[in-house]
């Protein structure tokens, strides 16, 4: 079997250098580029930075500028106690309102026949087929019709179940109004057009407008009075 034996000692070979000058001369060179490089980039940074920083400056005394003008605009501050004055009829009116919302919340929920929409539906219902309404006002205690009528008779029986209702308890249905259509003149009458004891029945006419509006009941004493 064939062996080979080493007579060259590995020391006596030359020893390699890692640091000799020219790689430290290398190093030095490539230190000294990354250096610079880097410094310029920083340097191209702090400059970009600080036109940024002046243009948000500039921005910022352009604005003070815009705002100290609208401030210099604005009406002077208001007196508190001119402010609570001024606040004291808007408060007064919304308690009124409220007051009036709650009556009328009350009164819809009242008992059947206790109802404004009661009412109102009763009009609209017995209204005769003869007669017609123009207008048609009511509040609390006061009710108000205008219309017209081919025939004064309808109005009776009608305004009649109208005035039964609850809510015109003590009061009386009166014509302020009435005036045949189509010929000059106004005919008035002071005498309600319910019907009473003694009373005659009006003639009909063939087109007749009404206006009617309740309002307190008379002794009969009274009313016989104003007749005469």
């Amino acid at each position: 079997m064939p062996q080979q034996i080493n007579l060259l000692t590995p020391i006596l070979l030359a020893p390699k250098r890692y640091f000799s000058a020219l790689t430290l001369l290398h190093a030095t060179g490539l230190s000294l580029a990354v250096g610079l490089v880097a410094a310029l980039w920083l340097q191209q940074r702090d400059r970009h930075a600080e036109a940024e920083h002046q243009v948000l400056m500039a921005n910022y005394a352009v604005e003070r500028q815009s705002l100290a003008a609208a401030r210099a605009t604005l009406p002077p501050p208001l007196d508190a106690a001119a402010v609570q004055q001024q606040l004291l009829p808007l408060a007064a009116g919304n308690a009124e309102r409220r007051a009036l919302l709650q009556a009328l919340g009350a009164q819809a929920g009242g008992r059947d026949g206790q109802r404004h929409s009661d009412l109102l539906a009763l009009v609209a219902r017995t209204l005769p087929d003869a007669a017609w309404l123009s207008e048609l006002r009511y509040a609390p205690g006061r009710l108000e019709l205008v219309g017209g009528a081919l025939d004064t008779a309808v109005l009776r029986p009608w305004l009649g179940r109208i005035a039964a209702h609850p809510l015109l308890a003590d009061q009386q249905l009166s014509a302020l109004r009435v005036e045949r259509l189509g010929t000059p003149g106004t005919e008035s009458t002071t005498q309600p057009l319910l019907p009473r004891t003694g009373a005659q029945p009006a003639i009909p006419l063939p087109v007749w407008s009404f206006r009617v509006v309740s309002a307190p009941a008379q002794p009969a004493s009274a009313a016989s009075g104003a007749v005469r």
